[in-house]
């Protein structure tokens, strides 16, 4: 990532995180605001889950792990990211999400009360931001093929669990994420942002 960034022109800074710590969190805002003299974007894209488990089947291990890394995880970025957007008039924070979130699917239960937490934490800094002119959305990319999805996903092609979505490449999620950081300040704040191809 860091070399395409340079390769057309850009800066780039990579900092080893695990999001699922307060302080290494606050270590990579500080780090990233220190280069770059401001903060003005934060997307949090960590997540994944369980999969294959009931609720009832799923460890209380299980459970924390999930909640740490697709809710915590969230808290801990906007948490130290927020006070250098206050501080040059505003930001924009996109918050990657789940269709599972909003319509929950059985056999993911720990992954799907993730979702809807972080989806919910996007609803409620919407309004605790509004004043400092920093805009939170949450985007709901639908299936992506990655490293973790390569094995069971085909670009184009409908995933094993939905006939009527469609793999995506990165860079079309890449392309909505970037088309809501360039939008005027004070814009859509509180909102859903979705590629998928059914209804949330």
């Amino acid at each position: 990532m860091a070399v395409a960034v340079e390769e057309i022109g850009g800066e780039a800074l990579v900092v080893e995180t695990d999001v699922t710590s307060d302080d290494e969190c606050m270590a990579l805002m500080d780090a990233a605001a220190d280069r770059f003299s401001r903060l003005d974007v934060l997307v949090c894209n960590a997540g994944g889950g369980v999969a294959d488990l009931s609720l009832m089947d799923t460890t209380p291990e299980d459970w924390r792990s999930v909640i740490d890394l697709n809710v915590h995880s969230v808290y801990y970025s906007v948490r130290h990211a927020v006070p250098y957007m206050r501080e040059v008039g505003g930001g924009k924070i996109m918050v990657v999400g789940s269709g599972t979130g909003h319509v929950p699917i059985s056999g993911v239960a720990a992954y799907a009360v993730a979702k809807a937490g972080a989806a919910h934490i996007v609803r409620v800094l919407a309004q605790e931001l509004a004043a400092d002119g920093i805009d939170i959305n949450e985007v709901v990319p639908g299936p992506v093929l990655t490293d973790l999805t390569r094995a069971n996903f085909t670009v184009g092609e409908p995933p094993p669990l939905s006939a009527v979505e469609r793999v995506k490449e990165p860079k079309e999620v890449a392309a909505l994420v970037g088309w809501l950081a360039g939008m005027p300040s004070r814009g859509p704040t509180g909102q859903v942002f979705s590629l998928a191809r059914r209804q949330l």
